[in-house]
């Protein structure tokens, strides 16, 4: 009917694509391309696993104190926008836990997290600049 949605499909190679852009594929799974988030006042709002952040307007560093979305056991990964702008996730603040602040300030950085209840918590962090 016109109301039916497809949440998952699998070709004749075993693909299985589900909605949002997630793939499983011999035993890998893509969790879908990194989409670009840019802070509005100390936060953004999360709309899939995978996501790059930049300064609010381009500026040449920003705090992130809030991330919106996700549910609980939500996994995240954030990259750097941009070598050339760094993004600093604050500890203790609002709902990030990490261990300790930590600045994305190269294309290579990356931080991963998952949700436990409201709070955002990390698992590890990846310095590559």
């Amino acid at each position: 009917s016109a109301n039916d949605v497809e949440a998952m499909r699998i070709d004749s190679t075993g693909l299985a694509t589900f909605a949002n852009g997630i793939t499983v594929s011999g035993g890998i799974t893509t969790l879908g391309s990194m989409s670009e988030l840019t802070i509005a006042s100390g936060g953004i709002t999360v709309t899939s696993s995978v996501h790059t952040v930049d300064t609010q307007n381009n500026d040449a560093s920003d705090n992130l104190n809030t991330i919106n979305g996700g549910t609980d056991g939500s996994i995240l990964i954030l990259n750097s926008a941009h070598s050339d702008r760094d993004v600093t996730l604050k500890d203790d603040s609002d709902n990030l836990r990490l261990a300790g602040d930590f600045t994305l300030s190269h294309a290579n950085d990356s931080i991963m997290l998952i949700k436990f209840g409201t709070k955002w918590r990390e698992i590890s962090r990846s310095s590559n600049g």
